[in-house]
């Protein structure tokens, strides 16, 4: 019996929906990193996800910052992680 063969509907259905890659994923930590001074121990999350709130945007990018003895900050830009730039980040600052 041949091996089975990937790429069929099932594994399109998985692949095809539009999430942000990894390439945009990596440029927006560093942008984080760079625009708020986040020292290296602190990990950065970036996460893009749908709101279904009255009022916000189709997609908006979660940026949590975890540092071990503390409580992440998470911020919620109401943009798409493709749109995100320095300035975008900047005016963003956690507190």
């Amino acid at each position: 019996m041949p091996p089975p063969i990937y790429g069929g509907t099932v594994s399109k259905m998985f692949n095809d929906h539009k999430k942000p890659g990894a390439d945009h994923t990596k440029r927006v930590k560093e942008l984080v990193r760079t625009a708020w001074n986040v020292n290296d121990d602190i990990v950065i999350m970036v996460s893009e996800l749908r709101c279904h709130e009255d009022g916000c945007p189709d997609l908006e990018t979660v940026i949590a910052l975890m540092a071990e003895d503390a409580d992440p900050k998470t911020i919620k830009i109401n943009k798409p992680i493709a749109e995100l730039d320095l300035a975008v980040i900047t005016s963003y600052r956690p507190t």
